[in-house]
Formats: C-alpha cells, structure tokens, sequence
C-alpha cells in the first residue's frame, strides 16, 4: 500500500472523493512516483491553496512554495505574500518569494498579464534549478481548461487552440486539470481553510471573465448543463490530433531541413518539399514546428494559411513573419532570415606576391590561403579550393559579393540564394578563374606549365554556430 502523509488525520470523504482522480493525474503526468522535490507555485488564490494542500497531504515528497509578487494590485499583492507566507509556514514547506514591479519590466509590445507570466515562470524555474525539482506545480483546473478553449475559439484560433491549457508541458504540470472549481471551493470549505480573493477576477471588461461569469453560464442554463464536460472532452480529443501531428511535422522537418546557408537561421529543401506535395494542414504545422524551433513568435491563422499558399507556389517571394525575421523562397530553398546578421563588407584585392599567405574575415566567413608548388590540377569543393597563378600574372586575388561578380564575368553560374547576394563571397583571380564556397566554382584555364603555382583557400562561416 502507498505512503500517505499522516502527520494529519485525512478526512475519508478526500480519500474517497479526491485522493483517486488526485493520484492518476500525478500518475499521467509523471511525477507521482518522483523522488526529488516540487515546486509549488503559489498565489493564493482557492486553486493553489488547495494545490498546495493535497500536495502536501496525499504526496509523499518534499513541496516547495514559490510566490511571485508582480507590484500590480499595491497593498492587495503584499497582503498575497504574506498570506502565502504563513500557509507556507503552517504546512512546514519551504518558502520563497520574488517582488518584481512588473509593469516596468514589460518588453516591447508586452502587455502587463504577458509580462507578468513570463517573469512568473523564470522566477518558478529558477526555483525549480536551485533545489533539483523534477517539476513545477500551477493550480489550473479543468474550469480554466474550458474557459481557454472558449477564448481561443472566439479568438479564431485554429485546432491547437481548442487544446485548451495543456496539462503538462516541460517542466509544467498542472495537477488540478481534473477537478473543477466548485470541487477546489468545496474541498477548502470542508478544510476550513482560506484563501485571497483577486478583485479583478470580477471585472468583465476582462474577456476571459466575462467568458467564465456570463458566456459559460448561459449555455449551462439555456443550451446544456454539461457543456464543461463536453468541452474538456472536446479539448482531449485536441491534444491527440495535435500530438500526432507534432510528430508527424517533426520527422517531416528533419527530412526538409537542409544543413544551415550562411545568412539563415533555417532552410528548407524546395525540390523535396515539392515532391512530397503536404497537405495544407500538414505543411501548416511543419511551419509551426520550425516556429518552435527557433523561438518566433505565432501566427495568427490567416497568415499560417497565407503562408501555407505562398510554400505551395512554385515562383520566388518573401514573407515577413516579426519585425526584421522573414521566409525567402527561390528556386532551391525555403529560408527563415534575419535581416539583422546581415553585413556588408567592401570588396577586398590581396596581392599574392606580397601577401602569400594570411587569413580574413570578411560578412561572417573567416578565409584562410597560402601559395604551394605543388603542380597539380586546379580543385574545387565546398570549403577549400586549389587554383592556378602563374608568375608572369599580376592579377591579385579578389573577394567580392555575388552580385558584384555579374559586372566583373561574363559566362557566370550563379546558384547562391537571391537574399543573400550582397553578401556572399566569390573569389576571382580572372574572369576564367573563380570559387564560391559551398557551392564550388569554375576553371576554364588548363594551363600545364610546370612553373603554376597553386594558391590554396579555406572558407568557413562562422555567424552559423549562433543561429
């Protein structure tokens, strides 16, 4: 039989009732058996109270209260941490606190409630690294769950946001997500015990309270009195469809992906994705996984789909999905861009015959070359190039962008992105004699004489490691 906290007589009717639905979420979520500790975050209000309580009472490991002080509602928030403070006193929990005036702390096009989460969630993660949890505990419940469905559906939002509040996610768990509102009040009651009341949980100029104290009301009342149930429902069956389609766009993303271009924080392989011809829905959350992956910020569904058709054409465009980031198409490649790591150096001539050997950095590549007697033919590959000098030449070695090169050689295969031409190297010692790295290059110039020396060039880009 499993370990319960008997430091206190619990009452039969949260065995029966509670310590069930409390201990399979535990169970689902994977942090029921765990032997590290819990953070607990903790505003105050009836869910993490209660959150907290059954923690403490029915789980066997050691709970921490974290308290975030966001400085919105003046006194009100001090009277929250010290409330919280001696709960966290009573239960015998460790306790710890961070006061941040969060409206001085939003970022550019941040609201206060956005600021406000994300400050609350570094705090609840620092936390979580100082002591080794293995998770961290919020107090959302299956009535948040609807109410956040029902938003997102009058936001518009496609599937993903008929998910709802997901039960677990990272470190994240919400051991509540079973249990409705009027369970958490019915439990503290019988406890006796209390808890803060938020006044701006009230006010219904706030969409998602008007959702919880007028919309859910009227379609219990007029429409179906269990319309929570369906929906939560609604929102399980969300979770499965988005789950597989998350790892459906994974393994997707991996076979597109091609290895980073210079000037690109992403690229996609065109030709492939043209091939596999993805669905419209499919392609839709390919893009939303690589989103993930490098951190933007979400689409609205509109531009998810007018991105979707854009992918699909077969011409070359740009897409701007924030500020400086856009999607670039040409005939090759799908490329996520930030403009901002974009430099442009000016063209550089080294003469050889002074400057044999050295090293450069030029637009993010770092170019290394040296002259060799070796007498063999001229090669070319994607990071280094043998090419041929006579003595009698007097043409230096020159370093150009690949939209400078079309003015300087006439007969020129130019494979390198549209996007990044102004700052793309070609290195050119005559018209007939250039190399572009990654991409090769081209020597019309078979000269056999045994007195060519032979110029070696290494290329490597560097801004690639940081994106």
């Amino acid at each position: 039989m499993e370990k319960v906290n008997t430091s206190k007589c619990i009452p039969k009717w949260i065995m029966d009732n509670y310590y069930p639905k409390f201990k399979a979420v535990g169970i689902r979520q994977g942090w029921w058996n765990s032997s590290g500790p819990i953070v607990a975050g903790v505003s105050g209000g009836p869910d993490s109270v209660a959150l907290l309580w059954l923690l403490v009472n029915l789980w066997r490991g050691k709970v921490i209260v974290a308290h975030f002080e966001h400085g919105i509602r003046g006194e009100d928030s001090l009277e929250d941490a010290a409330f919280v403070r001696g709960l966290a006193t009573e239960l015998r929990c460790p306790f710890l606190m961070e006061s941040v005036p969060v409206p001085k702390c939003r970022q550019r096009g941040e609201s206060v409630e956005e600021a406000a989460r994300r400050l609350r969630y570094a705090f609840l993660e620092q936390v979580r690294e100082k002591y080794g949890a293995s998770c961290i505990a919020v107090g959302h419940h299956k009535d948040d769950l609807v109410e956040t469905v029902l938003f997102n559906v009058i936001r518009g939002t496609g599937i993903r946001g008929v998910r709802g509040i997901p039960e677990k996610r990272g470190y994240i768990v919400r051991p509540l997500i079973e249990f409705f509102r009027s369970e958490i009040i019915e439990l503290l009651k019988g406890l006796g015990m209390a808890w803060r009341e938020d006044s701006t949980n009230i006010d219904i100029d706030y969409t998602r309270n008007k959702i919880r104290l007028q919309l859910i009301p009227l379609l219990e009342s007029e429409y179906n009195p269990k319309i929570k149930e369906h929906i939560a429902s609604l929102s399980r069956q969300a979770c499965d469809i988005t789950d597989r389609l998350e790892r459906d766009a994974s393994s997707i993303n991996e076979v597109l992906r091609r290895n980073p271009l210079p000037y690109a924080m992403a690229t996609w392989d065109r030709k492939i994705l043209q091939s596999v011809n993805l669905p419209p829905h499919l392609l839709a959350e390919c893009i939303r996984k690589q989103q993930r992956d490098l951190g933007l910020t979400t689409l609205s569904g509109n531009r998810t789909e007018l991105l979707v058709g854009l992918i699909r054409e077969r011409l070359n465009w740009r897409f701007q999905w924030e500020k400086r980031i856009e999607v670039c198409a040409d005939r090759d490649f799908i490329s996520w861009v930030d403009w901002d790591i974009e430099t442009r150096s000016p063209s550089v001539s080294i003469d050889l015959r002074s400057q044999p050997s050295g090293e450069l950095f030029w637009n993010g590549w770092e170019f290394h070359w040296n002259m060799s007697d070796r007498t063999d033919m001229p090669k070319f590959g994607m990071y280094q190039c043998c090419v041929s000098i006579c003595d009698e030449m007097d043409l230096p070695l020159q370093i150009v962008s690949i939209k400078e090169a079309h003015r300087l050689i006439d007969d020129f295969f130019d494979p390198v992105p549209w996007w990044s031409k102004q700052v793309w190297p070609i290195f050119i010692l005559s018209c007939k004699m250039w190399w572009i790295p990654l991409y090769g290059g081209s020597c019309k110039v078979r000269d056999a004489d045994r007195s060519l020396k032979r110029v070696r060039i290494k290329a490597e880009y560097k801004k690639s490691e940081r994106m």
